[in-house]
């Protein structure tokens, strides 16, 4: 499966990368993807490389398969009446996450933070939606316009479903992280996004999902704090990785795989 490879390729190319600068700071070279104890200028030079892979290999795969890149998105994103499915998946999103946070803070395992630089706060609130465009429009062409339709061409709808969301959550987890019980949040949230993808034959449902859940999280994040048990309410950046948001985002999944697989 070329995805797949090209996957491959991007890993690889982040762990060279991050030899070399391991290297030129004295640094043993390590198999685990981390450049924290890096300087900020390796650091910098770790992610221009990332992202440049992620490029290189969203504009490789449609021309491997024959196709111009333009041609092949806007195939995944096709540009008429279907792209209202975005508007209609963040919405989903803002509903069930929002719900969420204020049984959370009606029953206070979340409480509201004080305001102590407002004009802070409005300018990392400003560039929220940039960020929520930005990742999750990323994710989406990588892990579902790419991985997921070259999934769907070779295998049944589940077993990709289960493999694209398999590499979607495990993906997340290829850098070090401070937490790894997180694991099935992510599992949840790549099965809806998967799922949102493949009962539409396109990816314009699973990007307002997956935008609106970015939005609400990193909007909410410098607004709250969470006291409840992580068990249940996740963590701040990972309100859904608790047994509450796991139970959410299977919910919506439900809803989204009744609503939409049909709709082809």
């Amino acid at each position: 499966m070329p995805a797949l490879a090209l996957l491959g390729v991007v890993l690889v190319v982040m762990w060279s990368v991050q030899a070399v600068c391991l290297r030129k700071a004295c640094r043993p070279v390590r198999l685990r993807i981390d450049h924290a104890d890096l300087p900020r200028r390796l650091q910098r030079v770790n992610r221009v490389a990332a992202n440049a892979a992620f490029a290189a290999v969203l504009v490789a795969y449609p021309l491997l398969r024959g196709w111009s890149p333009v041609e092949y998105y806007i195939g995944v994103f096709p540009l008429d009446g279907r792209a209202v499915r975005a508007v209609q998946g963040f919405t989903a999103v803002l509903i069930y996450l929002g719900l969420l946070y204020a049984v959370w803070l009606a029953s206070d395992n979340v409480y509201l933070r004080p305001l102590r630089d407002p004009r802070r706060l409005a300018l990392r609130l400003a560039a929220v939606p940039f960020s929520a465009l930005i990742g999750a429009g990323v994710e989406e062409l990588l892990f579902r316009a790419m991985l997921l339709q070259n999934l769907r061409e070779s295998l049944p709808a589940a077993p990709a479903v289960a493999v694209g969301t398999l590499v979607f959550a495990g993906a997340h987890y290829i850098r070090r992280v401070k937490r790894y019980w997180t694991f099935p949040g992510h599992l949840a949230l790549g099965m809806m996004l998967c799922v949102a993808f493949a009962v539409t034959g396109n990816g314009w449902l699973s990007l307002g999902l997956h935008a609106g859940g970015i939005l609400l999280t990193l909007g909410l994040r410098p607004l709250i704090r969470s006291v409840g048990p992580p068990w249940l309410v996740g963590a701040s950046i990972y309100p859904y990785a608790g047994l509450a948001g796991v139970i959410g985002l299977s919910v919506l999944t439900l809803n989204m795989w009744y609503l939409y697989g049909a709709d082809r």
